[in-house]
């Protein structure tokens, strides 16, 4: 049972400096993700290209999820404090690339530099969980961050509404530096320095062909063209030769037990689909608003809030229903919420349903997402040995973010293949997103709202998949087990 005494620890003297540093990791990661969604209409409108715009999401996720990986061992190698310090100062410097960009491509190069550097930030925070707080502590650690992630991803759409709509969106990422130095400034010095496990290489082999195997299928996913069954070949090739890279290396940057594992198996399963699911609902959901529901450019910004309220909430109320239930539990609950949620925002799309319900519903999925989220890590961090805390932590935040990647693109693909299929050209929503636009084209608002409404579809049907995933996991016998200290 997790005491008051103990979840108001968390900002006593024992975790105090550690609770800051990883509250500012988890602060600029997350106003960095979720502050650009609410900026994509700008984005569109000012450079052109709108068929890309999903790739300045995907493309930071998927650069993050490759830096997660390299900073997992790097992390029980070397300590959490230097891999603090290195990754700040990169997310610091590529904010500043990204608020620079010229074109839209440019900015697209800039945002997978940026992500190295959020990635590896994430991952050291995630990392860190695990090796400063107790087992009793730990779900409320991840409900803390989650606080902090959703106070930012209230906050952080709010500041990027108002800068857009007043300085433009490149000061959404411009605003990143301030927070990168103030962040920089508290945790500096506050998180483990002593490693857990000795040096190792860095598997540059494994880290190459999981690079190459992410993106391959991730362009595969994000156009329907001709080539994209020869890419998903070629990506499946890929991943059996890292596969078998993984069986001969004695440090693969991934170890297969850690993903095949009976003990990691379906916590991996349920994260990935959650996080598609909900992130591929979400993430259009400013450009919707705007395009087919005529919303301001505030408005569609601020749409964003209630997906994160719903996350951050349901993390609390995670960390209080494990004092009296097992994780796996609280697990299948967020689930169902998922899955409702989920057919609920599609209806609603369908339906043109009044907005109110169809934020509503993306509250009900943001409230699984919180729940699976916070308490599967719980359970992931509780059965891993703390020697090899980085690498097992890693490759489930690498999991997740292919989740969150996968999800944007195969959304964006969807949404911009229907779009292309009713106008002739996906292009002509610019025209809907430009603020001096004096007429708009119903055509191309209809268009968009029955894009949308298909690439909702889709995300239901990976955010009902949580269900039968997390039941396996709840049915499936502890194997906990005892870890060394």
């Amino acid at each position: 049972m997790v005491t008051r005494a103990e979840s108001s620890g968390l900002l006593g003297p024992r975790y105090r400096a550690a609770s800051l540093a990883l509250m500012s990791a988890v602060a600029m990661a997350s106003y960095n993700n979720l502050s650009v969604t609410a900026a994509l209409p700008d984005i569109g409108d000012d450079l052109g290209r709108v068929a890309l715009l999903p790739w300045v999401v995907t493309v930071e996720l998927v650069a993050a999820a490759i830096a997660v990986l390299a900073v997992g061992p790097y992390i029980d190698g070397a300590g959490a404090r230097r891999a603090f310090r290195i990754t700040v100062v990169a997310f610091l410097g590529t904010s500043a690339m990204c608020a620079a960009a010229p074109t839209m491509e440019l900015l697209v190069l800039a945002r997978v530099l940026q992500g190295l550097g959020s990635g590896a930030l994430i991952g050291t925070a995630l990392t860190s969980i695990g090796l400063v707080f107790d087992d009793a502590v730990r779900p409320w650690a991840y409900a803390l961050m989650s606080s902090v992630w959703g106070i930012m991803g209230i906050g952080g759409p709010a500041l990027a509404a108002v800068l857009v709509s007043t300085l433009g969106w490149r000061a959404v990422f411009a605003a990143n530096l301030p927070v990168a130095v103030a962040a920089a400034a508290v945790g500096w010095s506050r998180l483990p320095a002593t490693a857990r496990a000795a040096a190792e290489p860095v598997d540059r082999r494994g880290l190459l062909l999981l690079s190459a195997f992410t993106v391959v299928l991730l362009v595969a996913t994000s156009y329907l063209e001709w080539y994209s069954i020869a890419l998903v070949v070629v990506g499946v090739a890929v991943g059996a030769l890292y596969v078998v890279h993984a069986r001969s290396s004695r440090w693969p940057v991934v170890r297969l037990s850690h993903v095949t594992a009976g003990r990691w198996r379906y916590i991996h399963i349920v994260g990935v689909l959650a996080v598609s699911g909900g992130t591929g609902a979400s993430v259009f959901l400013p450009l919707y608003l705007k395009a087919a529901r005529g919303s301001s450019v505030a408005f569609a910004a601020f749409a964003v809030i209630w997906p994160t309220l719903g996350w951050s909430v349901a993390a609390w109320v995670s960390g209080k229903l494990q004092q009296h239930l097992r994780a796996q539990t609280v697990t299948v609950i967020g689930s169902w919420f998922m899955a409702v949620g989920a057919v609920w925002a599609t209806v609603a799309s369908g339906a043109e349903a009044p907005v109110p319900l169809l934020l509503a519903s993306f509250t009900c999925v943001g409230w699984g997402i919180g729940m699976i989220s916070t308490s599967s890590l719980a359970l992931l961090q509780g059965r891993a040995d703390l020697r090899e805390m980085g690498r097992v932590s890693s490759a489930h935040h690498f999991i997740r973010s292919l989740g969150f990647a996968y999800g944007a693109a195969v959304a964006g693909l969807v949404m911009f293949w229907v779009v292309d299929r009713r106008t002739g050209d996906a292009e002509l929503v610019r025209g809907l997103l430009s603020d001096a636009e004096p007429v708009v084209d119903g055509a191309v608002a209809t268009a968009v709202g029955a894009a949308y409404t298909w690439s909702l579809g889709v995300m239901a049907l990976l955010s009902v998949l949580t269900v039968p995933a997390a039941l396996a996991l709840a049915q499936g016998r502890d194997r906990s087990g005892p870890r060394p200290r």
